[in-house]
């Protein structure tokens, strides 16, 4: 299985000749307008109607269905989506998740259980015991980052074949339910194997948009005479790469060294962490990384000629080199304390950081979305963190039917009970205080994009894409290293 799946990915991170030729990635092979979808969106929801009674009926017997958990940056957020650690915890979002647990394991008479909690990813941690063929763990809970590669070692169920090894699983999981991610988990599948699915079982995909968290105090104090409302800004179209590097001139106070170099002591215009956000910033200036034919093949546009990227790239280098923008590298936990510090205007970051970071912040703070490339684009475009939670099945699990249907119920009703409780409870009103930050945070929900290679881009077979975007910005020159990635 291995070898097959290999060359899947390989043949779709190929830069073929024709390829190569891209004018940008809009275009395709035939030369005609591609356009950039987001993955997911938030229509009217045609299942709104379904509960867990109308899911198939199965008395498990008791049996625990058994899920080995990779968590994130040790913040706990795989592990709440699952199962939390305080059964008395008050916080709403964690009683939301043990009611949920109970009303499943109440119907289908099963327990829901860690039975492996990991402060790692499952391939350095458990892969030996996976491809040995352990039957210990039914679901696996990877962190797309590091373990999205297991499905490449065949210890993953492709959950497509489920119907036709198992018949009696008709209805057991319904990925075309609106309840799931379904452009994210297609964006995940490899040929025509679906091995991972994601969605608002994991508090990760809510709380994983890319933002800029705005200091209200300092925006009013140095932005808003000329610039007007922030959200208004967004609002109108205008909130660009472009007017993001113009809201910098003139703030910076050289406070720490006073070398007239930006230094982590001074005032500054923007607390910029660059790491993964990088990559979702790429997102929504509109780069595509790759683009799926109809027959399900993939043509690399992550390439020479592509002009969205190259764009990108000179645009978000020019910020970089501003006074008062501060390259954090990857301390987002550094880049947030300065706003709380009132010593910074905007910080970027991920949606969830404001409930690790921000709750003590005493002045207001607000919550925007990434900007565009330029008032060109039509919409924004949002991207999930690259450490969401993905869930597969276990191929020597000794129950994959079960486990299937366990998971359907746990997205359902994550959908119905736990989402509404974390993203409009938690996200919009502790996270952003007020009704502005919630309209923003729809914004951001309602236009959610992924592609193969996105999503594929740290295997092995990919060169590390994304690795090499994240250092590139920070060179005047680090688009033309793109055909050493490339191998060509």
């Amino acid at each position: 299985m291995r070898k097959k799946l290999t060359a899947l990915l390989l043949a779709a991170a190929m830069c073929t000749g024709s390829a190569l030729l891209l004018a940008s990635c809009a275009e395709g092979e035939s030369g005609k307008k591609t356009t950039q979808d987001p993955a997911t969106t938030t229509p009217p929801d045609p299942n709104a109607d379904i509960s867990l009674d109308q899911l198939p009926a199965v008395d498990m017997e008791g049996a625990m269905i058994a899920f080995a958990i990779a968590e994130t940056d040790g913040d706990g957020f795989h592990e709440r989506s699952i199962v939390p650690p305080d059964p008395d915890s008050e916080d709403t979002v964690d009683k939301a998740v043990f009611e949920r647990n109970a009303r499943i394991e109440a119907k289908y008479n099963c327990t829901i259980e860690i039975v492996n909690y990991l402060d790692n990813n499952l391939s350095s941690s458990i892969g030996d015991q996976l491809t040995a063929g352990t039957s210990d763990y039914d679901i696996l809970g990877a962190r797309q980052y590091d373990d999205v590669q297991l499905a490449l070692d065949g210890v993953v169920y492709d959950l497509n074949m489920l119907t036709t090894d198992f018949p009696e699983a008709a209805g057991y999981l319904n990925l075309d339910a609106s309840y799931w991610a379904k452009g994210y988990n297609d964006a995940l599948q490899i040929g025509q194997g679906r091995y991972w699915v994601t969605g608002d079982l994991c508090l990760r995909y809510s709380g994983g948009y890319y933002c800029y968290f705005v200091n209200h105090t300092k925006y009013n104090e140095y932005l808003n005479e000329t610039h007007g409302n922030i959200y208004d800004v967004v609002r109108k179209g205008e909130w660009t790469l472009d007017k993001l590097t113009e809201m910098t001139e003139g703030i910076w106070e050289d406070r720490g060294t006073l070398d007239d170099k930006t230094s982590t002591d001074d005032m500054l215009a923007i607390a910029q962490p660059v790491w993964d956000n990088t990559n979702g910033l790429s997102i929504s200036s509109g780069v595509q990384y790759s683009y799926r034919h109809e027959d399900g093949t993939i043509q690399l546009t992550m390439v020479r000629g592509n002009k969205q990227l190259e764009s990108f790239m000179t645009k978000f280098y020019n910020l970089l080199q501003k006074d008062g923008v501060y390259n954090y590298g990857g301390e987002y936990d550094d880049a947030m304390k300065k706003l709380v510090a009132n010593e910074a205007v905007f910080a970027s970051g991920r949606l969830n950081q404001a409930e690790l970071y921000l709750q003590e912040m005493e002045d207001n703070y607000g919550i925007i979305p990434n900007p565009k490339l330029s008032t060109d684009q039509t919409n924004y475009v949002s991207s999930i963190h690259d450490g969401v939670q993905l869930y597969g099945i276990n191929n020597n699990s000794l129950q994959i039917p079960e486990a299937a249907l366990i998971l359907d119920a746990l997205e359902l009703e994550s959908r119905k009970s736990v989402r509404p409780m974390y993203f409009d409870s938690a996200v919009k009103i502790v996270y952003s205080r007020g009704s502005d930050d919630a309209e923003m945070i729809d914004l951001m929900d309602a236009s959610i994009y992924s592609d193969f290679v996105y999503v594929w881009q740290f295997s092995a077979e990919m060169k590390d894409m994304g690795m090499w975007l994240r250092g590139s910005v920070k060179s005047a020159n680090g688009y033309n290293n793109l055909a050493r990635v490339q191998g060509t």
